[in-house]
């Protein structure tokens, strides 16, 4: 069974192997930005509060991204993470929403 807490909210029941751009936008409801969906923008930055074992590994890309926008070690791209299985708690940060409609 894999679970998601988002910004601290209720925790999600959720299918393994869920992308986590999509649980934070869709079960979340959270208008997280992401811009190329490759893991090379890091528009969409997340914080694991928790649950960091339970995701996929980062690929080089994803890496690279978040070393070149000095993320913190608990960073993942959203776009290209997926929720293996288990608990996993995160945080979006506000430099990672959409920004307000005009």
């Amino acid at each position: 069974m894999a679970r998601i807490r988002i910004n601290g909210g209720p925790w999600r029941k959720v299918m393994p192997g869920s992308s986590l751009l999509g649980l934070i936008k869709g079960r979340g409801g959270v208008p997280i930005h992401s811009a190329c969906g490759l893991g090379s923008c890091g528009s969409d930055i997340v914080l694991v509060v928790a649950g960091m074992e339970n995701l996929s590994p980062p690929f080089a890309t994803e890496t690279r991204t978040l070393a070149a926008e000095g993320a913190p070690d608990n960073a993942r791209l959203s776009c290209v993470t997926r929720l293996l299985d288990g608990d996993v708690e995160v945080d979006v940060p506000p430099d990672s929403l959409e920004p307000p409609a005009a």
